[in-house]
């Protein structure tokens, strides 16, 4: 009976240092990977290239433009603010967010506002592609991280089916699930590392690309042509923030760049959805300068893919955007 017991007990005292050594090799991972964490969090706030980049700039650079670019990538790919500054005589600052749909470029414009003064102008680039639906969620989710405890990004990434948990706000380790080159590039930036990519010029991105290939690729997998989504919340939110920008007295105008004919050709759409926005600009009494038809459109040399301009096209486009704002009156050109 006495050598039962004293097997038990050593059994038990085996066990529980064996739990008590799983405990504190967990509790130290969990200690190790808040630190790394809040590391990563310091590093990615420090960037200032690429979307953290952009995110930094509203928060600590002072901006005060009375001239913003608001959209996707189109936006800051095809309007030039350094030519929009030359020749309207403004400031502006291109706030054009990577694949961002509607309700994301207004989080990023709403964001925006909290620490810059109200624009008197505010081009809204708009596009058949990812302007007016929220299908693919949010788009590339780590460019949020930093500023996750937010209220207001809280708040705008809510319902998406790649959204992150409630505990992710306040946690600085599950938040990286998923985001694993973000904190790799939030930690190479704490330790110094210089970070790599293109530093935009007010936004804008001031780069040349060659024709890519992309626009092969989408008519290979659709050869037929695509119909693209179209949310009638995104419709509504959009004919929201209009309400709200010109109860602000902001002047707003839509524009439509230009898009690779034969890419356009493959959006079977592409009428009804230009037919969207022009009804908009109607009830709205925006206005909607629309080049789907502008020789540009016909010049390969002008795009890198179907429905990207190179820096050589973008440069054409923002000089003839600018003289077309100019025949609009002054309230447009200056």
């Amino acid at each position: 009976m006495a050598v039962k017991k004293h097997l038990f007990i050593s059994n038990f005292n085996l066990m529980r240092n064996f739990l008590l050594k799983i405990g504190l090799f967990s509790a130290l991972l969990i200690v190790l990977g808040i630190i790394f964490g809040l590391l990563a969090d310091h590093g990615l706030r420090s960037l200032r290239k690429g979307e953290f980049g952009e995110w930094n700039r509203y928060r600590t650079d002072s901006i005060h433009s009375n001239w913003i670019i608001l959209g996707n990538s189109r936006a800051y790919r095809h309007f030039s603010t350094q030519i929009i500054d030359s020749i309207l005589r403004v400031d502006s600052y291109n706030l054009g967010a990577t694949n961002a749909t509607f309700p994301f470029q207004r989080l990023r414009y709403n964001y925006y506002r909290r620490f810059a003064l109200k624009p008197s102008v505010l081009i809204l680039s708009v596009d058949a592609g990812t302007t007016l639906h929220t299908e693919d969620g949010i788009p590339d989710r780590q460019q949020f991280i930093p500023i996750l405890n937010e209220p207001e990004i809280q708040k705008g990434l809510k319902g998406y089916k790649n959204g992150f948990q409630w505990f992710d706000y306040y946690n600085p380790v599950t938040k990286y699930n998923r985001c694993f080159e973000a904190m790799k590039q939030g930690l190479f930036s704490f330790i110094g590392i210089p970070e790599s990519g293109v530093e935009r010029y007010k936004g804008f991105i001031n780069e040349n690309y060659k024709w890519d290939g992309t626009f092969e690729q989408f008519k290979a997998q659709y050869p037929m042509g695509k119909k693209m989504p179209v949310d009638k919340n995104v419709i509504e939110d959009l004919t929201s923030f209009l309400r709200q920008t010109a109860g602000e007295g902001i002047r707003v105008v839509m524009v439509y760049s230009p898009e690779y004919i034969e890419g356009q050709q493959l959006i079977l759409n592409r009428d009804s959805i230009v037919k969207i926005y022009r009804d908009i600009s109607n009830k709205m009494s925006v206005p909607f300068l629309d080049y789907s038809s502008h020789p540009i459109c016909y010049d390969k040399s002008c795009f890198y893919n179907s429905t990207h301009l190179t820096l050589d096209g973008a440069e054409q486009f923002s000089k003839i955007v600018c003289s077309d704002l100019k025949l609009m009156g002054n309230e447009y050109s200056r």
